[in-house]
């Protein structure tokens, strides 16, 4: 029998985390460029107040660059995966508690599980 605890896996925990890294960027750069121009009554705008929209798509923008930034400059890494949480758990909140989707719906989970990404950068050393 082959046992699976004697094999070291902790090489390529690097490399997972900088394709997450690069996953983020990418996801949340397209979002918030497709979210321009902001038009009132379109899109978010139906939702939230046009303050928070602005907000969400200043974050979906910058968010990824001081994410990426954040390969030099830990501190910005911390401040991009910051906006980008604060985005998700809005948007789980308000697809969950707001328009009512049900709780393990791919609608609910992808914004969780893109926040659950973002407090890895955020929690790491």
């Amino acid at each position: 029998m082959f046992n699976f605890a004697l094999i070291d896996l902790s090489f390529y925990r690097k490399f997972f985390l900088e394709l997450m890294r690069l996953l983020l960027i990418a996801i949340f750069l397209k979002a918030g460029l497709n979210k321009l121009p902001i038009i009132d009554g379109q899109g978010l705008t139906k939702a939230l107040p046009l303050f928070l929209v602005y907000l969400v798509v200043i974050f979906e923008i910058v968010g990824p660059i001081f994410l990426a930034l954040g390969v030099k400059f830990k501190k910005l890494q911390l401040l991009g995966s910051l906006m980008i949480a604060i985005v998700m758990l809005g948007a789980t909140y308000m697809k969950f508690f707001v328009w009512d989707y049900a709780l393990l719906s791919k609608d609910v989970m992808y914004p969780f599980t893109l926040f659950l990404i973002c407090s890895i950068f955020i929690t790491e050393e």
